[in-house]
């Protein structure tokens, strides 16, 4: 049975001097639910690459850019099954910089 409300996880902020151009950098914290739609936010004066396993490049992002994964829009066909599994860690790597980036998303409860 489908569940019938949404959940917000709590957002993740990672200060970009933080990142380092040499080793994978995690959000901090697994996802706490099987996210439908992810947003990353890059507000920083820097460019990243994003890993959702901390060893392949999967995304990049471009300074002061977002990344909007409509999991739900993408799947084939569109059952409502498709999400990001519970527990992900999301990494990021590339020079350090001024600003943060910032993960949100969204879940069924």
């Amino acid at each position: 049975m489908g569940k019938d409300f949404v959940v917000p996880i709590e957002m993740q902020i990672v200060d970009s001097g933080d990142i380092d151009a040499t080793h994978w950098e995690p959000i901090g914290v697994p996802l706490e639910g099987a996210c439908f739609l992810l947003r990353i936010s890059n507000d920083t004066t820097k460019d990243v690459f994003i890993s959702y396993d901390g060893v392949t490049y999967h995304d990049f992002l471009q300074t002061y850019t977002d990344l909007t994964i409509s999991l739900q829009t993408n799947a084939s066909p569109n059952n409502m099954v498709s999400k990001l599994k519970k527990g992900l860690i999301i990494y990021f790597l590339g020079a350090a910089g001024a600003g943060n980036i910032y993960v949100s998303g969204f879940y069924n409860g």
